[in-house]
């Protein structure tokens, strides 16, 4: 009775936590650059868009000394972050990545090299 007990709050507390996750994915698209609850500058790389290489859907990010290379699948996920202009964040596409913008980047956990989702401010 009490292995059966214990089963089941194991299981409940998989499903909450996948919940949350879930959750947390869900809602990332209108959270500005950097204030992701657990995300940001943790498990994200935040800095200014050095180059992009579009044949390659290559997208490098930081300053000449400290810069982080991602690649950009179909599976990523870009956003426009427009909290600076008081508006909603929009969907991206790899054109928004462009040099000098300012992006947040949540690398793969597989694989640090490449980008889960990427928020990209918004073109002044």
């Amino acid at each position: 009775m009490r292995r059966s007990a214990c089963l089941t709050a194991l299981l409940c507390s998989l499903a909450i936590g996948a919940s949350l996750a879930h959750s947390q994915e869900a809602t990332e698209r209108f959270i500005p650059i950097g204030q992701s609850p657990g995300q940001s500058g943790r498990a994200t790389y935040i800095g200014p868009i050095q180059a992009v290489d579009p044949a390659q859907r290559v997208l490098i990010v930081g300053t000449a000394g400290a810069a982080q290379k991602f690649t950009v699948t179909d599976r990523t996920a870009i956003w426009v972050d427009r909290s600076a202009l008081k508006q909603t964040n929009t969907r991206g596409s790899f054109a928004d990545l462009q040099p000098g913008r300012r992006v947040e980047v949540k690398w793969d956990a597989k694989d640090r090299s490449r980008a889960e989702w990427i928020k990209v401010e918004a073109a002044p």
